[in-house]
């Protein structure tokens, strides 16, 4: 007879959670090599600044922060949005536009494989 044994939503929420968080991180890299590839180049700092700060998890949401660091970060949101005197040359929004469906693939994925 086969054995049957309950364990619980939280034990599987914590499975899918897990899973989950890999598959986030994973995905927030992918976008920060997307806007690393779109950012516009003249010295190239603000293209080797581009990285994952952070990945957290806080209850049912998995949260990765995608950011410029370094000597670009006064410039950076002047790049992507431009001023009266200079011209927007967005990197990121394009980037996170392109990036949303392979987001939404790997977060799927990775629940599934969970269970």
């Amino acid at each position: 007879m086969p054995n049957i044994s309950y364990v619980g939503s939280e034990v599987l929420l914590a499975r899918g959670m897990s899973a989950l968080k890999d598959a986030v991180g994973q995905s927030a890299e992918a976008l920060a090599t997307s806007a690393q590839r779109l950012a516009p180049v003249d010295t190239g700092t603000l293209r080797a600044s581009i990285h994952v700060d952070s990945l957290e998890t806080t209850g049912r949401t998995v949260t990765a922060t995608v950011t410029t660091g370094g000597e670009a970060s006064e410039y950076a949101v002047y790049q992507e949005l431009g001023t009266r005197r200079m011209a927007a040359q967005p990197y990121m929004t394009p980037a996170l536009a392109q990036h949303r469906p392979v987001h939404v693939q790997m977060c799927e994925t990775a629940w599934k494989a969970a269970f």
